[in-house]
């Protein structure tokens, strides 16, 4: 028997497309990464060059990266929502519970067990949003909802998933200790 490792779970409300798996294979999800990232190269040529470098001068570097770094991602959520558009997908708000390894749906929306899927999510987390895709498959099916797995992903797919649930349950208990301190 494959071991997975479980996910703590957030529920939650976020905007999701959900393909179905037509007769054939899925077309290629969208890129996580359009092109090399610059930034990225240049913070590696900073940081060995950081050294001999007055402070002020990698301070402003490291701003200036962290803007090329922000329309970079800009770019790349762009290019997935024109994918999105070009395969007539809308990101619809809906209330589901997510983690690492899968989520739940809380409506059935006619899926049947062994259902393979792709699952595209926007989701508000790092200081930024992210629409991450990931391909699935729906597990069971019964009057709570609809219960999805997540396929093998990419590592930095799933810690994008894991982060969004831990920054979602910290906001969440920050908000009940700040309504109990004010009652």
């Amino acid at each position: 028997m494959e071991s997975r490792p479980t996910y703590f779970r957030v529920n939650t409300v976020l905007p999701i497309a959900i393909e179905r798996k037509q007769e054939g294979e899925h077309p290629p999800p969208p890129a996580l990464v359009v092109g090399h990232s610059l930034a990225a190269e240049a913070r590696d040529q900073v940081a060995t060059l950081g050294s001999r470098q007055p402070d002020q001068y990698r301070e402003a570097l490291n701003a200036v990266l962290d803007v090329v770094e922000t329309l970079e991602r800009q770019v790349e959520m762009l290019h997935r929502r024109m994918v999105l558009d070009f395969r007539k997908l809308d990101l619809v708000r809906r209330r589901l519970d997510l983690g690492g390894d899968g989520l739940t749906l809380f409506e059935a929306d006619g899926f049947a067990r062994g259902e393979q899927l792709r699952v595209h999510l926007l989701l508000p987390v790092r200081s930024g949003r992210n629409l991450v895709t990931v391909d699935a498959e729906v597990i069971s099916v019964d009057e709570d909802g609809v219960n999805v797995l997540f396929s093998e992903q990419e590592p930095e797919v799933i810690d994008l998933i894991v982060a969004f649930s831990f920054e979602y349950q910290r906001k969440e208990r920050r908000r009940e200790l700040d309504a109990s301190n004010a009652s």
